[in-house]
């Protein structure tokens, strides 16, 4: 019976996965959706930057995991990380939406905003990371050096 199995492969050796995957008949889906920042045309980028989904059995585990260009094969404790048809398909699906109408990308590293809320309140910062669990790292000028900080992503005017 057939898998996703989900691998992780090396950023800038994608092209030379794809080409030893085709060569070994090996299906595959490295999803990529459309997406848009702030002024700029919409462009494509990968959903999971670094990871593949491979369809083959799990007795094809190893010729998978010794595929030039994988850098490894995920598993937790002594199981293949797989994913259902079902799964891959709903990715599928938000990959062709994204085809039709772009995810807009509110919050970008380096992106200038405003405070809007608390003591920095007027306080022009910049992001430093992406929101992660409702908050972002910002850095922020005080008493004349930047400072980095954390803060509620609903604290800041990203407009």
């Amino acid at each position: 019976m057939k898998v996703w199995m989900v691998a992780t492969y090396k950023i800038n050796a994608l092209k030379r996965l794809q080409e030893n995957l085709n060569n070994q008949n090996f299906e595959y889906y490295h999803p990529t959706i459309k997406t848009k920042k702030n002024n700029l045309p919409p462009m494509e980028e990968p959903l999971f930057p670094g990871y593949v989904f491979i369809h083959a059995s799990l007795d094809k585990y190893t010729k998978i995991k010794y595929t030039k260009g994988i850098s490894n094969v995920i598993r937790f404790n002594n199981n293949v990380a797989i994913l259902n048809d079902e799964e891959i398909n709903q990715l599928k699906i938000l990959e062709e939406e994204s085809l039709k109408k772009p995810i807009v990308q509110k919050v970008f590293v380096g992106q200038e905003a405003v405070m809007s809320e608390g003591p920095f309140k007027g306080s022009i910062i910049t992001i430093a990371s992406l929101p992660e669990k409702e908050r972002v790292n910002i850095f922020i000028d005080i008493l004349g050096s930047k400072r980095k900080a954390s803060t509620p992503l609903n604290e800041i005017n990203l407009s």
